[in-house]
């Protein structure tokens, strides 16, 4: 099913829904655990979108973004897996002025892959990509596979990928202060799942917590 957002719109994502088009202005989209699913999202000439995505399922999801003139897309998307769980996001900046910012960490206990995948096509110039990832390896792992093809000359393009299990100097500080390692652990798992969500969306982050 296609779905046409205009400004002021919020969105609650379900799997019905298997296309987006962004018209004008600025627009939310909440993704909270879904199953499996792929969507296209095209954003047109002068729009801005707000991406919120929460997993803690074992899924496999697949996001690809279009972005004409002038547009500007914030995808925040924080998770906690015990399982095999796999993201592909795929980013095209076609035209001019665009930015895309990526925001992504989480905690793996089980198998993740994170397939980033950011286009900047030829003739297209000022356009902005950022990728930043950081996930914590507490009892699983995680393969992070950064892709940016850039083909135009005027361009700002970045990755930052952190990968880290939890470190003893962290547990032996916060053990200083009378915090057991328990919670301690959870202390620290608790800023790579939410820390973003409650940066970029309070509102999204009091709704899961609930």
């Amino acid at each position: 099913m296609n779905k046409i957002l205009r400004d002021g719109d919020k969105l609650f994502l379900n799997s019905d829904i298997d296309s987006l088009e962004i018209i004008n202005g600025e627009v939310i989209i909440y993704i909270n655990d879904l199953d499996d699913f792929k969507i296209n999202i095209n954003l047109l000439d002068n729009s801005k979108v707000l991406i919120y995505d929460y997993s803690t399922k074992n899924v496999n999801k697949e996001i690809y973004i279009s972005q004409e003139n002038s547009t500007y897309l914030r995808y925040v998307h924080t998770f906690r897996v015990d399982g095999k769980y796999n993201l592909k996001y795929l980013v095209n900046l076609n035209g001019d002025n665009n930015t895309n910012d990526i925001f992504i960490s989480g905690v793996s206990n089980g198998d993740v892959v994170l397939d980033i995948d950011g286009k900047v096509e030829s003739k297209s110039s000022d356009n902005v990509l950022n990728e930043n990832i950081k996930v914590l390896t507490n009892k699983g792992k995680c393969f992070v596979a950064p892709k940016l093809h850039i083909s135009a000359l005027n361009v700002l393009a970045n990755h930052n990928t952190a990968i880290s299990n939890v470190r003893e100097s962290e547990l032996f500080y916060l053990a200083s202060k009378g915090i057991d390692k328990k919670f301690a652990l959870a202390l620290i798992e608790d800023g790579y799942v939410y820390g973003y969500l409650k940066k970029y969306s309070s509102e999204f982050y009091d709704l899961i917590k609930e």
